[in-house]
């Protein structure tokens, strides 16, 4: 259940960011995040967030945890993209509208979303967006990596290498038990900056 308080402040949240210009679903980009600095942003107030966090911070320039207000990210961002580093999430989904809102205008676009959903009956729903050369790996990765996707998640989503339009998708169940406190839905995502024409 929702308060209202926190029913309010996404409205304003969505308000503001319906502000700005929306940023491309998609883009070409040349970029592994691996192999240039990145910085992550994780939900800690969620079990997952915490295990993400802990799989990036030996890999990331910074990693960033995101508590009740999603919009901390955009004291985050500008500071990452003026140095051109990409960023990667597991978030709610409003973290990642707010992310993609400013990040668009600076030349980022969304090279990788992976929605994470818990269904009941410990079945957890990976529905992904990305390249077709490594899709199939990471929807195997999760797939094996059950209760412990976060971790593996956060492992490997730096490794990615973004090199095509992301067009591509991949959906998959398996059994994974529901932490106790999780939202029950997060986001993880990749943003970088678009290579230039």
């Amino acid at each position: 259940m929702v308060s209202r308080r926190e029913f309010l402040r996404g409205g304003s949240l969505a308000g503001l960011t319906s502000l700005m210009p929306a940023a491309n679903a998609t883009a070409r980009a040349k970029a592994t995040p691996a192999n240039r600095p990145y910085e992550a942003v994780c939900d800690t107030r969620y079990p997952e967030g915490d295990a993400f966090l802990a799989a990036v911070a030996g890999q990331a320039y910074r990693s960033h945890g995101v508590g009740n207000d999603p919009g901390v990210v955009l004291g985050i961002l500008p500071e990452a993209m003026t140095a051109g580093r990409a960023v990667v999430g597991l978030t709610t989904h409003t973290a990642l509208v707010i992310a993609q809102q400013v990040a668009g205008p600076q030349g980022y676009a969304l090279a990788y979303r992976g929605e994470h959903t818990h269904l009941g009956d410990e079945q957890l729903r990976h529905r992904l967006l990305g390249n077709a050369a490594w899709l199939a790996d990471l929807a195997t990765l999760l797939k094996t990596s059950a209760d412990s996707w976060p971790s593996a998640l956060g492992n490997a989503i730096p490794r990615l290498t973004i090199d095509q339009e992301c067009a591509d998708r991949h959906e998959l169940s398996c059994r994974a038990a529901r932490p106790q406190g999780s939202p029950g839905q997060l986001v993880s995502w990749i943003l970088v900056p678009a290579p230039r024409s």
